[in-house]
């Protein structure tokens, strides 16, 4: 775990959504614990986001398993931030990124906490 649900408001291919999480799966490190092989990854695009106005926008929600060091949640929202700004176009300004920390999880059929 951890899984990450990314929504943005323009199109991407297919080759670029599978790029994007290679990516993202390179940044995962920065939280201790994870990697890009024990990371799930949902991107949806063509979203419609408003801010305001419809122009560029995402919401990246990641959830992890118990909680992570403050400074390695730092720097992986800099790090993700640049990437999503790189591969989408989107400004971080017009970004929101949830982190969300459970104290419980199920996978591959079984409860943990």
């Amino acid at each position: 775990m951890p899984y990450l649900k990314l929504s943005v408001n323009r199109d991407l291919s297919a080759d670029e959504k599978h790029g994007l999480c290679e990516e993202i799966g390179k940044l995962m490190p920065l939280i201790p614990g994870k990697t890009r092989e024990n990371t799930m990854m949902d991107i949806v695009t063509g979203a419609y986001i408003e801010m305001g106005d419809a122009s560029p926008a995402l919401n990246l929600e990641v959830r992890l398993f118990r909680a992570a060091p403050k400074e390695n949640k730092q720097n992986f929202v800099r790090e993700i931030s640049a990437l999503l700004e790189k591969a989408t176009g989107v400004r971080p300004a017009r970004m929101y990124i949830n982190l969300i920390e459970h104290e419980s999880w199920a996978s591959g059929g079984g409860y943990r906490e």
